[in-house]
């Protein structure tokens, strides 16, 4: 075997069920996906318009450094532009933070159960993984993070709100957290779906930038409806993002997605609908997920958590069945009775649930 002895740790990662695949494996044409926490309403419509526009330039190589979107981005998050570094969705971020501050050999701290891609890329680079389980109610337990930290551990991850569990880290929490983390360490915070929390109290890391050795991953995926365009970007210190610009990939962002993420930021009306949305969906798949005797975890994100005392595999292969796609959790090292749901469109989430409806009620019957 040639291959580097880390990556026998490795399985490759699964995303939820593409439409495609179910097409293809039962010829239903018409398909919901609620698997991968993507927005219901497609992209932005200015973004579209923003690609068609910059169409017959994709002959070209695009401006390697995004310098209009970190100008953007700089000046509503109120840093500079060279605190910002652009990448292929948040996940190549995260990729170029360990390159750039682990040695092999060094720890990488981050909760359990959570996105599966950093024990991923822990292990792809030769870094050691250390889990922290949340508590049992899915919830964030700080101080148990400061019992797995040890003298080789180099970087926290912090997923907030958290995937696949929609769980969050308070100000006061993170307060106490930041306050007490050993200067050496670099602290990453995952912070996709951000802008889906509600919790006025919601902590975001972008407050320790001064200080504190952090990182802040955003991504265009989520809110902004731009996931097939792979953008996403993080926040440091100047000099953080200049150690990270050492290793970037050339072009990693290309022009399409560039401009297509400048035109979104501008669309406050299609972000004020899907925040809307999400916010009224949330509360309806809540109340009926719980009278069909699952247990919902409280969510901060677009997606809810959710336990069934059935299998809920086999819920998630009945619905598919009718041509509705959500994630069983098993992929993320749970057992088989947790599944997650993407938060759809209202006619999408209705029929999601008179589907779960039939097939529970064929279960008890």
């Amino acid at each position: 075997m040639i291959a580097r002895k880390s990556l026998s740790f490795i399985q490759p990662y699964v995303p939820g069920k593409p439409a495609e695949v179910l097409f293809r494996e039962k010829g239903i044409s018409r398909i919901i996906k609620l698997a991968s926490n993507e927005n219901p309403f497609g992209p932005s419509p200015k973004a579209i318009k923003a690609i068609k526009r910059r169409l017959p330039e994709i002959n070209r190589y695009p401006e390697g450094s995004a310098f209009a979107l970190r100008e953007k981005l700089a000046s509503i998050l109120k840093v500079k532009s060279s605190q910002i570094i652009t990448g292929s969705g948040s996940s190549e971020i995260i990729s170029m933070a360990i390159q750039a501050f682990c040695e092999p050999g060094d720890e990488i701290v981050f909760p359990h159960p959570s996105f599966i891609i950093y024990k991923i890329l822990a292990y792809a680079h030769g870094t050691i993984p250390v889990t922290v389980e949340l508590n049992r109610d899915m919830s964030y337990d700080l101080d148990s993070f400061f019992e797995k930290i040890s003298k080789k551990t180099k970087l926290v991850i912090l997923c907030n709100p958290n995937n696949p569990t929609g769980s969050h880290i308070r100000k006061n929490q993170l307060h106490s957290f930041m306050k007490n983390i050993p200067d050496r360490i670099v602290v990453l915070s995952d912070e996709a779906y951000f802008e889906y929390a509600e919790d006025p109290e919601f902590g975001t890391c972008i407050d320790w930038l001064k200080g504190k050795n952090v990182i802040v991953t955003r991504t265009f995926s989520k809110i902004y409806g731009l996931a097939g365009l792979r953008i996403g970007y993080g926040i440091a210190s100047q000099d953080i993002i200049r150690t990270m610009e050492k290793i970037r990939p050339p072009f990693n962002t290309t022009s399409l997605a560039q401009h297509a993420a400048l035109a979104a930021i501008d669309d406050r009306a299609f972000v004020e609908k899907s925040l809307k949305n999400n916010k009224k969906e949330k509360r309806f798949l809540t109340e009926k997920l719980k009278k069909l005797g699952f247990n919902v975890f409280p969510s901060e994100a677009n997606f809810l958590f959710c336990s069934s005392k059935h299998n809920a595999v086999k819920i998630c292969r009945k619905l598919e069945e009718k041509g509705i796609i959500i994630r069983p959790m098993t992929g993320f090292g749970m057992e088989e009775n947790f599944v997650r749901i993407t938060i759809g469109k209202p006619s999408e989430n209705r029929l999601l649930i008179r589907q779960l409806r039939s097939i529970m009620n064929r279960r008890s019957s």
